[in-house]
């Protein structure tokens, strides 16, 4: 059961890869401004042994946001990924996160990372309402992140059509612009690390992050990252330009 299930959201299907998600109802939505946020978190096998550091380096980060002035102008989204896809909420606002619901959303399992079909699926949605947004006026941009530590060994999309999904949401200009993070948790294999940076580079990926190991340390410095990534993409909201990457 996806978090938050409520009835302020409408249910809608991706225009590129086909995927159904959610998003606030917009006659809910109050601003003439939206950054939308999407994170999608690995929760293959993994991952087991620091999922609660996962969940709580989510938390923390969103927590962050809460205090910035421009809480009102986010809206969020939360998916998981091993070999199938979850919904875990749509785009909803950042206000309504409620950050005491997220221990226990990542259940690790499964035995296969899509971390293809997660970034297609994380892009063209963002894309999709994004659009929904823009025909009713709303300024809006957008930032990605994708959290993994391994390599896709199932996917049915490959890495031409996550280019492909970002291609398309700069095309459509319904963003204004959007900034998308790959994130390598506990990358202690050389291998994963190198095939990480390949796939950002081959996809378009502006910035790959990556963290060595799965200590409180490490995830607070995450944490830290995404809050700041996300504060200065919805502070560039208007000017029609992506904010500068933000140093981890």
């Amino acid at each position: 059961m996806p978090l938050f299930d409520t009835d302020d959201a409408d249910r809608h299907q991706t225009a590129g890869s086909g995927f159904h998600f959610s998003g606030a109802k917009l006659s809910s939505l109050g601003a003439s401004e939206y950054t939308l946020v999407g994170i999608a978190c690995d929760r293959s096998p993994s991952v087991s042994e620091f999922a609660k550091e996962i969940e709580g380096c989510l938390s923390s980060s969103l927590e962050g946001c809460q205090r910035s002035p421009r809480v009102d102008n986010l809206l969020v989204r939360l998916t998981a990924f091993n070999e199938r896809l979850e919904e875990i909420h749509g785009f909803r606002p950042l206000s309504d996160c409620h950050l005491g619901s997220y221990p226990g959303f990542l259940k690790p399992g499964g035995h296969s990372t899509a971390l293809y079909d997660a970034s297609t699926e994380l892009v063209d949605s963002l894309a999709t309402y994004g659009k929904l947004l823009s025909e009713q006026d709303y300024t809006v941009n957008g930032l990605v992140v994708v959290l993994t530590d391994g390599m896709d060994n199932v996917s049915k999309f490959r890495p031409n059509d996550v280019k492909a999904a970002l291609e398309r949401s700069r095309m459509s200009e319904n963003l204004e612009s959007i900034v998308t993070i790959l994130i390598g948790i506990n990358v202690t294999n050389a291998t994963v690390g190198d095939y990480l940076r390949k796939f950002k580079d081959e996809v378009g990926f502006q910035q790959y992050v990556e963290a060595k190991d799965a200590s409180a340390k490490t995830f607070a410095k995450i944490a830290g990252f995404i809050s700041r990534s996300v504060s200065s993409q919805s502070q560039s909201v208007g000017s029609k330009q992506a904010s500068q990457p933000v140093t981890f």
